[in-house]
């Protein structure tokens, strides 16, 4: 991909990314329709990213974005109640579990990759759960082989939304939404809380909290309906649009991907992600044991990746959000702490025996 190229998915005109998120939606309605498990999520990232191979895509950036995050933000902080409040205090223990979680999942990811032949440290940053930024800037560095490294943490995102939300409905079920159905929040309220919420957003995002925007909108939302101030939940369209948006952001990440590099490492990161996944499963089945947390909530939560489409996705199916995105803010926290010290000593030391 050349610079050139680059400046343009980056800046798309806004027409096309308008029509990129009009496509999604319409992917969304259907996967709903059809009654799909998390469908206004994934039936959006699907259409996206069969754009994207066909080059109709544009990558969703700016303005769209943030409406985005914002909308999608706020939407999830309304299914924050008083009594979702009071299960913080399962958070430690459970978070604890969750970073026991993320180095068994690296380890098992880097270990099959290991025995496929895959270098110490192209196997081992091809799995990392997060960090992507960090993962592709010193990937070179160190000898990593970026196209494989960039294939396995991509093509995680689809593996992820395509099979985790059948797998929570087949082993855990749904969750009722904690606020009455018919009960929704007064139009100037949802007004209020989406500007508090814009600017609880840009401040977590000039704080480089992870997902800031995304996250300082949810806590913004979260404040409100977890106190009792706002009564009950937002409009459903704009819960519909939150999910759309965030589906179609995620399939617009595709823009500009290498497809024809899938066919010959689609086996080895198929089955990698694949063994991430049961891995996190066996540390959220055991949170669900130890602390008492929905093993359909902890399965999101311990999921390897994706912190927005994930919180979304809880809500969607009827998890607490602010437990999935708490748990999601910490991995990638933990991973950017940890990841420079990992490659200092255990990738750059030894790197002439790789």
């Amino acid at each position: 991909m050349t610079t050139s190229s680059t400046q343009a998915f980056r800046n798309p005109p806004l027409y096309r990314q308008l029509a990129t998120v009009a496509a999604g939606s319409c992917g969304s309605a259907l996967f709903l329709w059809l009654g799909v498990p998390g469908g206004g999520i994934s039936g959006a990232m699907v259409i996206v990213t069969l754009m994207t191979v066909f080059g109709l895509a544009a990558r969703i950036e700016g303005p769209i974005r943030v409406v985005a995050m914002v909308a999608s933000g706020v939407t999830l902080g309304a299914a924050v109640t008083p009594e979702t409040l009071r299960g913080i205090a399962t958070y430690p223990g459970s978070l604890l579990i969750m970073a026991l979680g993320v180095v068994a999942t690296t380890a098992a990811g880097t270990l099959f990759l290991r025995m496929l032949g895959w270098s110490r440290a192209t196997a081992l940053l091809a799995t990392s759960p997060g960090a992507f930024a960090y993962i592709i800037s010193i990937a070179p560095r160190v000898g990593g082989d970026v196209p494989r490294i960039v294939v396995v943490q991509m093509f995680r995102v689809l593996v992820l939304m395509a099979i985790l939300p059948m797998l929570v409905v087949e082993t855990a079920g749904t969750a009722a939404q904690s606020a009455p159905a018919a009960l929704q929040d007064p139009l100037w309220l949802v007004g209020g809380m989406l500007a508090l919420g814009a600017l609880g957003g840009w401040i977590f995002h000039k704080l480089k909290v992870a997902g800031g925007v995304f996250f300082g909108a949810m806590m913004v939302s979260a404040l409100f309906h977890g106190t009792g101030f706002a009564p009950g939940r937002l409009p459903g369209e704009l819960a519909f649009l939150g999910q759309a948006l965030i589906g179609a952001w995620t399939g617009s990440r595709f823009v500009g991907f290498d497809w024809r590099r899938l066919p010959s490492i689609a086996g080895a990161a198929f089955t990698s992600i694949l063994i991430s996944i049961a891995v996190s499963a066996l540390f959220a089945w055991f949170a669900a044991i130890a602390v008492g947390v929905p093993f359909g909530g902890a399965l999101i939560a311990f999921a390897p990746g994706a912190l927005e489409a994930m919180t979304m996705l809880a809500f969607a199916i009827g998890f607490d959000p602010l437990y999935v995105g708490v748990h999601h803010l910490a991995r990638f926290m933990l991973l950017n702490v940890s990841m420079p010290a990992i490659v200092r000593f255990w990738l750059e030391d030894r790197k002439p025996r790789s």
